[in-house]
């Protein structure tokens, strides 16, 4: 479905990630392939350990119908890894993951899912069904297969007392996935099977044939072969390049730029059985981005969001370093409701699932969902949801600091000139009190040409950090540029695009930039924030989303001072006094 432009990716970037390539080894590490390698090795002791030895057991091409795409030629000769022989299956996976190219993990979008998140995310996907699945487990970007092992031990063990025969028989049918990466595919064929490898034993051996592949190679964005009853998914990240017919076939996903993940996540839930349910592992990004307003919308039609877990204290849990922020969502295909347990999962040397409380998704699912994310929360998203105004209702705009100060490297110095204007920097708003930031101020002054005029700002104005770090204690950070600051700052400046930059076309908005710097410098609207978004970033969409009280509750905090404002505010969303 996306044409992968391989030809010119000859440095992948944000914008121009391409899909995998299904050439077997062509994107495969010389390390990758000693794990690659060791795979028969490891077999032969899993086969024994199963009780399932024999001269054809250890023939490991004749017990496996491998699919074509991937050569085993290619690891002749290749050193093995002893350290690997008795490891599990979710170890060689990962093993496999680890030893790829950095380069190729980051442009490709490949990360495997550590074994508790698998286990957490195919028991959720079982909860909200219901019932035995009786169809396809499918996962469309399965990489290796471990996202299927619960689901296919799950299967396994509630057949414990059938025929191995029939079992084996219906396995294909039951278990499935799809991937672009042939390499992983053959090993995922591989360690999937070993968990067949009971069963198999069981049958004479005489009456043996070759254990089913439960994987094959191919586009995961294209139908599986029957609608599943369950999809769980990890699918790969990153923006794609669409052609202008995968972007016409897209577009009622895609709004703007398109990512990867969001096409997996659209796909999955337009391919269920209806009733069926789809689980993913996912930045969470999309729950407010811009860029996944149409995705949103159209989940909400089709398979609405019906369990949310945030994945919080994760260091080393991914052992390829993803870094964004991640959720395990599930979504069921047929009526549609609004209510959403949410939920946290943190794995920090063991797994704890807490249970945060029930959200709502908004009437206009293409807003951005503002749902729970610590147990404090519920009350707070309460709140704000019963709140119907917005900055836009106010007369506020928000906009991009205009200088992109690397574009106008020749125009920066450190001393004032005739025709100079003080830069606002990002970090000048560090503590949410505009100050000069003593390391920005060699380039403190844009020398402004006779076209720059769109450049500069000369009217009171509230500023907000467009970027934070994860660590953050404040996602946002807000500073006020009224009009005596901005007199001492020479009556206009130049904000550089890290900031974003907040100003009112209505002379007497009942939202005084005094009231909305300190709205936005309160506890309440900062989690309120979080709970909007995945993203570090701020951006001018989400700070437009945000809920904000009526008219009366304005001018009643129009005469508070500061202290009993931010403790007003407090207790207006719905925080504790």
């Amino acid at each position: 479905m996306i044409e992968a432009e391989v030809a010119a990716a000859t440095r992948a970037n944000r914008a121009q990630r391409v899909m995998l390539r299904a050439d077997g080894t062509a994107d495969v590490s010389a390390e990758a392939l000693s794990v690659l390698a060791t795979v028969p090795h490891w077999w032969k002791r899993r086969a024994a350990a199963a009780g399932a030895s024999s001269p054809q057991t250890f023939d490991f091409d004749d017990v496996m119908a491998f699919p074509k795409a991937f050569e085993r030629d290619n690891l002749a000769g290749l050193p093995i890894r002893e350290d690997l022989l008795d490891a599990s299956p979710e170890e060689l996976a990962d093993a496999y993951v680890v030893a790829l190219d950095g380069a190729v993990r980051t442009a490709e979008g490949r990360h495997y899912t550590p074994a508790p998140l698998a286990e957490i995310l195919y028991r959720q996907a079982a909860e909200a069904l219901g019932r035995r699945p009786d169809g396809l487990i499918w996962d469309p970007a399965c990489g290796a297969g471990m996202l299927l092992l619960p689901a296919l031990r799950a299967w396994l063990s509630e057949r414990s007392g059938a025929q191995p025969e029939m079992v084996l028989r219906a396995a294909q049918s039951a278990i499935g996935g799809r991937d672009l990466d042939a390499s992983a595919v053959w090993l995922g064929n591989a360690l999937l099977a070993a968990e067949l490898l009971p069963t198999w034993a069981k049958i004479p051996l005489s009456r043996r044939k070759p254990l089913p592949t439960l994987l094959e190679v191919g586009d995961g964005l294209t139908p599986p072969p029957a609608p599943p009853v369950i999809v769980i998914l990890n699918p790969p990240y990153g923006r794609v390049r669409l052609s202008d017919a995968d972007r016409q076939h897209w577009q009622h996903v895609v709004y703007g730029h398109a990512n990867r993940y969001g096409l997996f996540m659209a796909a999955a839930v337009e391919h269920l059985a209806e009733g069926g349910v789809a689980s993913a592992l996912v930045p969470a990004g999309w729950l407010g981005g811009s860029y996944f307003q149409r995705l949103r919308s159209y989940l909400s039609a089709t398979a609405p969001l019906n369990r949310l877990s945030y994945v919080s204290d994760r260091t080393g849990v991914f052992s390829t370093g993803v870094l964004q922020e991640t959720v395990l969502a599930t979504f069921r295909k047929g009526k549609a409701v609004r209510s959403v347990t949410c939920g946290r999962v943190t794995i920090n040397g063991r797994v704890v699932e807490e249970v945060i409380g029930k959200g709502r998704l908004p009437v206009a699912a293409d807003q951005p969902w503002l749902l729970p994310r610590q147990h404090e929360d519920p009350p707070l998203v309460r709140a704000a949801q019963k709140m119907g105004k917005r900055l836009a209702d106010y007369g506020w705009t928000i906009s991009t600091g205009p200088l992109v100060w690397n574009r106008r490297k020749d125009q920066l110095s450190g001393a004032p000139s005739d025709v100079s204007v003080k830069i606002v920097w990002a970090a000048d708003l560090d503590g949410g009190k505009l100050h000069q930031d003593q390391a920005r101020d060699r380039l403190r002054y844009l020398h402004l040409g006779e076209k720059d005029r769109v450049l500069v700002l000369d009217r009171p104005a509230v500023l907000v950090q467009r970027t934070t770090a994860p660590e953050q204690a404040r996602r946002l950070l807000a500073a006020a540029l009224d009009a005596e600051t901005l007199s001492k700052w020479g009556g206009r400046v130049s904000v550089e695009n890290h900031v974003n930059v907040l100003t009112c076309s209505e002379q007497n908005s009942l939202l005084t930039p005094r009231l909305l710097t300190a709205l936005l410098d309160s506890e309440a609207l900062d989690r309120l924030y979080r709970c909007l978004t995945g993203s570090v970033a701020v951006s001018a969409y989400e700070l437009a989303a945000l809920p904000l009280p009526g008219p009366n509750t304005l001018r009643s905090w129009a005469v508070l001072s500061d202290d009993h404002l931010s403790a007003e505010i407090n207790r207006v969303y719905g925080l504790n006094p």
